[in-house]
């Protein structure tokens, strides 16, 4: 598949990396990447879920994906080495992750061009599905056991569409495998396998396109550190955590992050007053206010 991925888009990421030079938005970036890292390491996943809405909220999406794809590849790396079992879930179900890798190469072109206010109605949007899991299980999923090929091309690649533009991929490959059947470690491995293979696409497509320079390698890879060793801290204690809980702390977060990313990718497309510059983007002086007030909140 050959993809031309698009050139440089102005000043949009070139604002929202130089940002992260202020210590307050280092320090909201370190607290985004300890929290999601240790909801990982107990539950199993959720680094993108987390990491990418919280960045978004204060930046536009194409920064928050740019500077969460490296953390995303460690996590998901050391999550599938240290998982074992390997034959149940990643000798089965292996081509799940290539459908993926290609749906993410699509998925990072679209990132990479368009408007970024649709993209965070996106990702509520998939965030809101995720919630809604439970009630999903109600719906007949029996087809994709009967044509268990097919499903995971159509969904997988969605999955990598949306991985790529949006860095959730969670809900649709949740659905296929749920359908499937598999135990919850088997699921664990191929979805961190998954998310290995789209964020391994996403960071080749950002290189080629010229978006990992100086600034963006040197924010991404203390905070890829940070994360992997919060990560191990979180597998360690997922023995003694009450998992319930922490999954009831966690919906609760996504479901507040979903609605301000709603209303922050419907304010310039309904005009409202104090929408952001760039489609629901802001710019620094905002994105710090923003920060300042998200911090005192927490």
């Amino acid at each position: 598949m050959n993809i031309t991925l698009p050139a440089r888009q102005g000043d949009v990421f070139s604002w929202g990396v130089q940002i992260f030079h202020e210590p307050l938005w280092i320090a909201f970036a370190v607290v985004t990447m300890v929290v999601s890292a240790l909801a990982h390491g107990v539950l199993g996943f959720g680094f993108p879920l987390i990491s990418t809405p919280v960045i978004a909220l204060v930046a536009d999406m194409q920064t928050a994906v740019l500077l969460t794809v490296l953390p995303n590849l460690a996590v998901n790396l050391v999550s599938i080495v240290r998982g074992g079992q390997w034959q149940e879930s990643l000798g089965r179900y292996w081509p799940i992750a290539i459908w993926v890798l290609l749906g993410t190469l699509l998925g990072t072109r679209v990132l990479l061009s368009m408007d970024p206010a649709p993209l965070k109605i996106l990702l509520a949007l998939m965030i809101a599905i995720y919630l809604a899991q439970d009630r999903l299980k109600r719906l007949d999923w029996s087809f994709i056991a009967r044509h268990p090929h097919a499903s995971g091309l159509v969904l997988g690649l969605f999955a990598g569409v949306l991985s790529g533009s949006v860095n959730v991929s969670l809900p649709p490959l949740v659905i296929y495998f749920m359908a499937l059947g598999l135990n919850p470690l088997a699921m664990t491995q191929i979805l961190n396998l998954c998310f290995l293979a789209g964020k391994s696409a996403q960071a080749g497509a950002f290189a080629l396109a010229g978006h990992f320079d100086g600034d963006a390698l040197w924010i991404s890879l203390p905070l890829t550190l940070l994360s992997v060793s919060t990560l191990v801290v979180g597998m360690r204690l997922r023995r003694n955590m009450n998992p319930d809980l922490y999954r009831k702390l966690v919906f609760w977060s996504l479901g507040i992050i979903a609605t301000l990313l709603a209303g922050q990718g419907l304010a310039p497309l309904l005009g409202w007053p104090w929408a952001g510059n760039k489609g629901g983007a802001l710019d620094p002086s905002q994105g710090l206010e923003q920060a300042r007030a998200l911090c005192c909140f927490a």
